[in-house]
């Protein structure tokens, strides 16, 4: 069994920035899990686990997806929940592109079996992971709610492979898909 999604990766100059903000992060009294900065991505579509023998046609099917290449702006950096918060993100914003390649993807594993998506779509980085929250994540996130810009060049997607460890995920890249559509 092998536990897959789909991403698009960040360039260095926008993890970079991350890692930064992570530094303020730190400062603040939540018990925080940060996400390593080669491990930052915006995810597409989780799959989960799947047999080794299901790789030929997830492979297959990604290959068929026609979606042409966009351009993504970093929002604001916040969480996912003003009560009970869980995760710390970054927006991203476009006008749609994103979404719909999400549900072109989504669509073509409905084909394959796959249950489709129930929550809607949107799109975020992963900054950390809020393991115990203290009001003091709030000051941090005053300070660094927009201290990351810039562009996300959208031109592939790549299937992962995620291995769950005790230091963390590991994440090995399986597949790169680029954008290349006319829709």
């Amino acid at each position: 069994m092998v536990r897959l999604f789909v991403a698009i990766d960040l360039p260095d100059d926008i993890s970079d920035q991350f890692r930064d903000a992570q530094n303020t992060l730190r400062s603040c009294r939540a018990r925080l899990t940060l996400v390593e900065q080669e491990s930052m991505h915006i995810t597409l579509k989780f799959i989960g686990e799947v047999s080794g023998s299901s790789l030929t046609s997830i492979t297959d099917i990604l290959q068929t997806i026609d979606v042409p290449p966009f351009s993504m702006e970093v929002g604001l950096i916040g969480t996912n929940s003003q009560r009970a918060p869980r995760v710390v993100w970054a927006e991203v914003n476009d006008s749609g592109q994103c979404r719909n390649l999400a549900e072109n993807i989504d669509t073509a594993f409905s084909s394959l079996g796959f249950d489709p998506e129930k929550r809607k779509f949107r799109a975020h980085i992963t900054i950390a992971r809020v393991r115990q929250f203290h009001q003091s994540l709030f000051d941090a996130l005053a300070e660094i709610s927009t201290s990351c810009s810039g562009t996300i060049p959208v031109k592939e997607f790549i299937l992962k492979k995620s291995e769950l460890t005790p230091d963390g995920p590991i994440y090995t890249d399986i597949l790169r898909v680029p954008l290349q559509g006319n829709a």
